[in-house]
Parts: C-alpha cells; sequence; structure tokens
C-alpha cells in the first residue's frame, strides 16, 4: 500500500495533537458503516485525548471522562491518573470542549473518538470512569455508535445524572438567565429532556459492558440521589448500584468529592476494572473500606511528587484552554436525526 506524503503529515499531526503513543495511524475518526457520521473536526477530536502509552497488555485501558465546569487534565492530572497509573494501568483522560457547557451531543463524539483510538492502540476492550456529566455524555456515545460500545468492558458511573436533574427550571426564572438563556447542557440535564429521555429509551445499558453507578445521600446536584442508579430494581446482572452511605453511614461525601479524592468510591471503582462484572462491595473490602472513623473521609491522594507533578502539569495547560464558550441558548440543542 502506498501511503501519500499529505497523508502521512495529516496523520503525524493528529498524533502529536493527541498526546498519546501507540499505532501509527489515528482509527477513532474514521467512518464506520452503519452508525452516525463524526461531524466534529478529527483533528479537535484528536486533540481532546491524552493518554499516557499504551504498556500493560495485562489490565484495560482506563479512560477517564469529567464533569461540567473542568477539563480532563484539571480533573485527572493530581487524582485518578497518577493513582491509576501507580497501580499500572495505562490511562487516557478526554477534554471535550468549553468546560461541558454546550451540547453534549458534540461531547459524545470526544468520547467516541477516544474509545475507538484506544481500542485500535491496546488492542484491548476499555474501562471507563466518569464523573457527573462524564456519566451522561460516555452513555450517549454508547447508545448510539456500536463501536463505541463494542470497545467497553467496564463503565464506572460517579453521580451521573441518569434520569435528570431539574437544573434547566432556572431558565424560568424572570431573571437574567431567562434574558439571556443557559448553557445549552444545563436544559440537557433536565430529566424531561428529550436527550434525557433519548438517552433512557429502550435499553438503558446496552452492550456486553458491566455497569458500576456509585452516588451519595450528601450529593447536593444530582437529586433526588437514586436518579444516579441505573436500571434501579431490576437486579440486572450487569448492573451494581452503591449508595456510599449503606457502606459506611453517615460517610460525608458530596457531588465533587465522589469524583475527585474520595478512597471508598477509588476503591469500588478499582475493583470494577480489575475484575470481571460490576464492582462486588464485599470483595473491594466491605465496611473496612469506612476506616476507623466512618464519618470522617479517608481521602485518596497521590504521593506528594505525583500531586506536585500533576499540579504543575495543570498550571503549563491552562493557558491552551482558553475561556470556554457558554453556549447560551433558551432551549436545549435539537436531537441529532440518528436520535430522532
Amino acid at each position: 500500500m502506498t501511503i501519500r506524503p499529505a497523508t502521512l503529515a495529516a496523520f503525524a499531526a493528529a498524533l502529536l495533537l493527541s498526546a498519546c503513543t501507540g499505532s501509527d495511524a489515528p482509527a477513532g475518526a474514521d467512518a464506520v458503516p452503519g452508525e452516525p457520521a463524526l461531524q466534529t473536526d478529527p483533528a479537535k477530536l484528536a486533540a481532546g485525548l491524552d493518554c499516557t502509552g499504551f504498556s500493560h497488555p495485562d489490565k484495560p485501558a482506563v479512560l477517564l471522562v469529567h464533569g461540567t465546569f473542568t477539563a480532563g487534565f484539571e480533573q485527572y492530572e493530581w487524582t485518578y491518573k497518577p493513582l491509576l497509573v501507580d497501580r499500572g494501568y495505562d490511562v487516557c483522560t478526554v477534554t471535550y470542549p468549553d468546560r461541558g457547557l454546550g451540547d453534549m451531543q458534540v461531547s459524545a463524539e470526544y468520547v467516541v473518538y477516544a474509545l475507538r483510538e484506544m481500542r485500535a492502540r491496546s488492542g484491548r476492550k476499555v474501562a471507563v470512569i466518569g464523573h457527573s456529566q462524564g456519566v451522561a455524555v460516555p452513555r450517549w456515545a454508547i447508545k448510539w455508535w456500536p463501536s463505541a460500545r463494542n470497545a467497553v468492558d467496564d463503565f464506572v458511573m460517579q453521580a451521573g445524572p441518569n434520569y435528570g436533574i431539574s437544573i434547566a427550571a432556572l431558565g424560568q426564572l424572570p431573571l437574567l438567565p431567562a434574558l439571556v438563556g443557559l448553557p445549552e447542557v444545563f436544559y440537557q440535564f433536565d430529566g424531561n429532556s428529550a436527550f434525557m429521555q433519548a438517552t433512557n429509551r429502550g435499553d438503558q445499558t446496552p452492550g456486553d459492558i458491566s455497569y458500576t453507578a456509585m452516588y451519595s445521600q450528601f450529593d447536593e446536584l444530582v437529586r433526588p440521589v437514586e436518579t444516579a442508579a441505573i436500571e434501579p430494581g431490576q437486579d440486572n446482572p450487569k448492573v451494581t448500584n452503591i449508595l456510599i452511605q449503606d457502606i459506611c453511614p453517615g460517610r460525608i461525601v458530596e457531588h465533587a468529592t465522589i469524583g475527585l479524592v474520595d478512597a471508598v468510591a477509588f476503591e469500588l471503582a478499582l475493583d470494577a476494572i480489575a475484575h470481571p462484572g460490576p464492582a462486588d462491595v464485599e470483595r473491594a473490602g466491605g465496611a473496612s473500606l469506612c476506616g476507623l472513623l466512618p464519618v470522617v473521609p479517608n481521602l485518596v491522594i497521590p504521593s506528594l511528587p505525583d500531586l506536585l507533578t500533576g499540579l504543575i502539569t495543570i498550571a503549563m495547560r491552562e493557558p491552551g484552554n482558553g475561556l470556554p464558550g457558554l453556549h447560551l441558548a433558551r432551549a436545549e440543542p435539537e436531537l441529532r436525526a440518528y436520535a430522532r
């Protein structure tokens, strides 16, 4: 096969942007027959993916998916990424545009690209750990793109708005939001939004994927907290729903810390990705995870060198991240044709 110089240059540029090592050609943006075409510029998709490399074939590579108002490197360079690397995992983070304030249908294309690319480069299925919006976006990717769905072995969901939250009601107040609008994603978070209804239409846990949903009674954003579970009460063998306080009564874990520094949530995530099937509370340690004082959270923090390295990386990359577009609107974005 002859590769033209222009084609080779394009592939090289995409690899540099993705900051990943592995196979020579990015596969994530390729059109897949029978699947929705990715409408985002492939160079932008590649730039949103950051990987450590793929040198641990005995374990699944892990994709970390961030929440709203942040970026992949901001949330994970000083938390889960170094912790997982120290335990012998290959790790990628994905960053979608504008701190997740825009259309989640666009953000999902970054996850589709990441999953395709990681599967192609690693030669094995991927484990996904997502927090908050980082649950809703992969769910959309998994639902509508079979190639993304088939790339995933485990999906760990932390404080995900699986059945919606009522944040879009702010747009009805006779204040500034009603005049200039709200970020598009706020409307999509609403449980009655077309986005959320399409996400939960039909099979809510598609594919040969193990789903672990964890949540906390002290979550101030996802209310009621049970909406962070997935298919509750259906006894689906590939699903485990875990309320943190069922393990550690009174443990103070809120919306942010469950996806950042809570040790119980981290150990449950490790258990899920290290074993077949979803997380098993007793296998992960059960009540012993709580420590001597269950109310006082024991935190999981990288070693000081890893922590400092992560913080320095964030500081160096922050200027390039820029100010986010707000994507202000008075209604949610129209559903793409493939989801209607």
